[in-house]
């Protein structure tokens, strides 16, 4: 052989400095042009290859008879430099060995070395085309991997010997693991998931080399990953199937934003699912329907108690997604800690205390609506009354509540379970959500009956919850009869604690400010009315007589974004005699809004105006998820 064969760590370090400094060549041309193959050999090996993309090009050419498996070797070595290791003289390290287990090793026929600038230098027979095999080994070890040349007679001999001084079993198989055992797991190293499994564009593979969904380092990583998120506030965690040689994606969302987490190599991309889908015990098999479950992880980490409800939707290429809720809290939160205004919070208790009659909270999914329901019957939840309440799903648990889950695919609907709890003897009724006019109507119904009712809308406003239902067919009587209230709410990014810092608005900032406040109010805007808002950011908001303009320049409690957390803006409309008459005639939402705002309601805008004042949000936000 024109190489030495490398035998101690400081020879493998110097010829790996000589390679780095080599030009890259591919195989192919390194056997052409030391004259080991013709190019039509070449071709003839690379129209094969087409047919079995998982065979390396060497490989191929060494199956075809075209080379021996030491003129590979040879190429390898002098045209791309690759180090020669002779693995029965290496002292392999006991720390490079611990990175991969001799299952794996043995699998993949690689053996580590040594660890060098935090790098895992791992032999292979064919460094150049195993592509796959060192994802692999990256995504388990953690860390990137520089391939070198190995040879030896007997590669699972030299393994075995090599595994056992460091004390790994002698039969060191793959043993399945127990879904439902737990196991140990060191968290050590999360926050560096992302940056370690981000690897470098490589030679396309056709073929997945197939992971175990019981493979050791996936549950480890998909542990990790859940308790992770779960520190950082996450919401939502978001996992994302790609076909061919995609990565699958991991994406999170925090104060409803959605980033990348990490990403996993394709050849994982079947056994993230299935590992999900065995936690929360859905059918592996079917990857035809949605599923939807819920995983309890005090199963498989007794020390952390944490829910998450998993909803699986088929993609294209017969692939799926997986999208976890981590259920927040499995208490509520005070009615006095969801940032309501003191006029809101004041009117809003006042209509949850009243023994009957219905209150409603509106906006999108996942604007808080039924934390703030949580919030209300928590303030409500004494011994002397019965409450019941039907969600879908149950997120949010309280003692003393009756709760009950619907489930539409045995017709238990919301409607039916309605019916039900006006047979029980309630006092206060919570409908996860109105659907549809039978599950309005009965809920109008219960509430002229001497029952509280709550229960929540996807509608814009306030204004226009009424007009929604009036459109679902409601009795415009029965139903001013039965309203008590409509708090519309929305979520907004609420500006980092850390890293805020303040200066006196400019007058131009304060115009721009007021402009927008006073736009609901329409044609009424005047001189007057200006100065009668000034005055009340003067008294509410001032510092030394000054307006303030708040900003956060990111720092590392916040991941340099400046927020940290979310911050509700409402807009409550307590019915009144005059609103009550409005909605008996069937009047329109901008006839609601502007005698709502007469009789004091403020907009979403408006109430997010006031949350920038006090240094809580930003303008932008406001903007963002309100209208005018």
């Amino acid at each position: 052989m024109a190489a030495a064969e490398v035998v101690t760590p400081e020879q493998l370090l110097k010829e790996l400095a000589a390679q780095s400094r080599m030009p890259i060549v591919r195989i192919g041309q390194a056997l052409v042009s030391l004259g080991m193959v013709s190019q039509e050999q070449l071709s003839a090996a690379l129209a094969q290859q087409q047919l079995d993309r998982s065979v390396p090009l060497g490989e191929t050419l060494v199956r075809m008879g075209v080379v021996s498996r030491s003129q590979l070797q040879t190429a390898l070595v002098r045209k791309m430099g690759y180090p020669l290791v002779n693995l029965q003289l290496f002292p392999a390290a006991a720390e490079a060995l611990r990175k991969i287990g001799h299952a794996v090793a043995r699998r993949l026929q690689a053996m580590p070395l040594m660890i060098h600038e935090g790098r895992l230098i791992l032999a292979l027979d064919d460094p150049a085309g195993r592509h796959a095999a060192i994802d692999e080994v990256e995504f388990i070890a953690q860390m990137k991997v520089v391939p070198v040349l190995g040879q030896c007679r007997d590669l699972d001999s030299v393994l075995h010997k090599a595994y056992e001084k460091i004390g790994a079993p002698a039969d060191a198989r793959s043993i399945p693991l127990d879904p439902s055992r737990p196991i140990e797991f060191d968290l050590a190293g999360t926050s560096e998931l992302l940056e370690t499994l981000e690897k470098e564009v490589r030679a396309p593979v056709d073929e997945e080399m197939p992971i175990e969904q019981s493979d050791n380092s996936l549950v480890r990583m998909i542990n990790s990953m859940i308790l992770e998120a779960h520190r950082e506030g996450v919401s939502d965690i978001h996992v994302e199937t790609y076909p061919g040689q995609e990565k699958t994606r991991i994406r999170f969302r925090r104060d409803g934003r959605l980033h990348t987490y990490l990403e996993l190599p394709p050849s994982y991309r079947s056994a993230v699912v299935a590992r999900l889908k065995i936690m929360c015990d859905l059918d592996i098999s079917e990857k035809r329907k949605p599923q939807d479950g819920k995983i309890n992880f005090a199963k498989f980490s007794p020390q952390h108690r944490i829910e998450l409800r998993v909803a699986t939707i088929p993609t294209n290429n017969g692939l799926e997604d997986v999208v976890m809720r981590i259920l927040a809290s499995a208490k509520p939160i005070a009615l006095d800690q969801l940032g309501l205004s003191e006029r809101n919070l004041s009117r809003f208790t006042a209509a949850v205390e009243r023994p009957y009659g219905m209150v409603l909270c509106v906006g999108p999914t996942g604007s808080g609506k039924t934390t703030t329901l949580h919030s209300a019957l928590m303030h409500i939840n004494t011994p002397e009354r019965k409450i019941w309440t039907a969600e879908d799903p149950i997120e949010i648990t309280q003692e003393g509540l009756r709760q009950v889950q619907v489930n539409p695919r045995i017709d238990w609907t919301f409607a039916k379970a309605l019916r039900a709890f006006v047979r029980a003897d309630p006092d206060v009724i919570m409908v996860g959500e109105i659907r549809d006019e039978e599950t309005a109507k009965t809920a109008i119904e219960a509430s002229l009956t001497g029952h509280l009712v709550l229960s929540t809308l996807h509608t814009n406003s306030a204004p226009e919850t009424v007009t929604r239902l009036l459109d679902m067919g409601m009795d415009p009587f029965n139903f001013a009869d039965s309203l008590l209230a409509v708090l519309a709410q929305r979520l907004v990014r609420r500006l980092c604690t850390q890293c805020i810092s303040s200066r006196p608005a400019s007058p131009e900032e304060i115009e721009e400010l007021l402009a927008d406040y006073l736009h609901a109010f329409g044609k009424k805007d005047s001189t007057a009315g200006r100065e009668s808002v000034l005055a009340s950011w003067q008294r509410r908001h001032a510092r030394d007589g000054q307006l303030m303009s708040f900003a956060s320049a990111g720092c590392k409690h916040c991941d340099d974004t400046g927020f940290r957390g979310r911050v509700g803006i409402h807009e409550l409309m307590v019915m009144s005699k005059a609103l009550r008459r409005l909605v008996q005639t069937g009047a329109r939402a901008e006839e609601l809004q502007q005698a709502a705002l007469s009789e004091g309601m403020r907009t979403l805008r408006q109430d997010g105006i006031a949350k920038v004042l006090s240094g809580q949000t930003t303008i932008e936000e406001v903007r963002a998820t309100s209208n005018v």
